[in-house]
């Protein structure tokens, strides 16, 4: 009984601090084709940030304030993709419309700088940056 009872708890999105992580997704820097990294710019800790480019995903786990990830590689990426994270128990996700009239990325190292705009409106930005 006692061991059900701390999984409970320990399921709890109360705070960062029992944010539990995902699967994270290994790095994949590859300098033929356009490598993604994330960077936590905001004030809060960021649970399971998963990133979905138009092809691919990756899952960044817990990402604390200030924290960058390691690069990944991808064929395509655009200037904003589909972002999922939590905060607490507040879930925060980013859905591009579509990427009509957008042009890819070029091959290159690039950061998608991950800020809050509006805690209770869960309004996230998302700014690019090449590296």
């Amino acid at each position: 009984m006692s061991i059900i009872t701390m999984i409970l708890f320990a399921c709890k999105k109360d705070s960062v601090s029992d944010c539990i992580e995902h699967e994270i997704t290994a790095c994949s820097e590859d300098l033929t084709k356009t490598n993604l990294r994330i960077k936590n710019v905001s004030d809060y800790e960021l649970c399971n940030v998963v990133v979905k480019p138009p092809y691919g995903s990756f899952n960044c786990g817990l990402l604390e304030k200030g924290e960058i990830t390691c690069y990944h590689s991808f064929d395509t990426v655009y200037n904003y993709a589909q972002i999922q994270f939590f905060i607490g128990e507040k879930e925060f996700t980013f859905y591009p419309i579509d990427y009509v009239g957008e042009d890819p990325l070029p091959i290159g190292k690039f950061t998608y700088l991950i800020d809050i705009v509006d805690f209770d409106k869960r309004q996230i930005s998302i700014t690019l940056q090449e590296d």
